[in-house]
């Protein structure tokens, strides 16, 4: 009869060490990608920005429909702020000052933002701060922590209704394309 042998079948230690090194190694690596989720809070953000901008624009327009304000150029006030109106939606006209276009903002949209002459001085101010293209009369809303990257990332929204050109319904644009 043959000699049956006692085996154990396992890992070594040494081999254990190995794997517990190479998997602390992947985690060190792959993790952060995982679990940075700055970005995708900072996207998430803009979105709900974007989401109050639209709802706001209804009730602007709502309220320019009732104010006989809706056709052409027009002006309502909100809050002791005057909203120009394009064809009833805020109108965005690129010689108004920063401080005059914020208060347009936050009148309409109750958004916690600075203008953005005042978030170069305090970057605590808001978690917001708006500026805007006078070439393109275009506003946007950015958050405070790009002040310094505002002209070249795309982490933003973006409103649009000039008095120039065809008559169109306004436009918002987020980009969280670099945020």
């Amino acid at each position: 009869m043959a000699q049956l042998r006692n085996r154990t079948h396992g890992f070594t230690l040494i081999e254990l060490i190995v794997v517990i090194v190479i998997l602390g190694i992947l985690a060190v690596t792959a993790a952060p990608k995982f679990i940075d989720l700055t970005g995708d809070s900072r996207a998430a953000t803009l979105e709900a920005v974007g989401g109050a901008m639209a709802s706001g624009l209804q009730l602007i327009n709502s309220r320019a429909i009732i104010d006989n304000e809706h056709l052409g150029i027009g002006v309502i006030q909100i809050a002791d702020v005057e909203i120009p109106l394009y064809n009833g939606y805020p109108s965005v006209r690129g010689r108004d000052s920063f401080i005059k276009l914020n208060a347009q903002v936050k009148a309409w949209l109750e958004i916690d933002a600075v203008d953005r002459n005042t978030a170069n001085r305090n970057r605590n101010a808001a978690p917001f701060f708006t500026d805007k293209s006078t070439a393109n009369n275009y506003i946007y809303i950015f958050l405070i922590d790009d002040y310094d990257q505002k002209s070249t990332i795309k982490c933003h929204v973006r409103y649009e209704n000039s008095e120039n050109g065809t008559p169109k319904k306004p436009v918002i644009t987020i980009e969280t394309s670099e945020c």
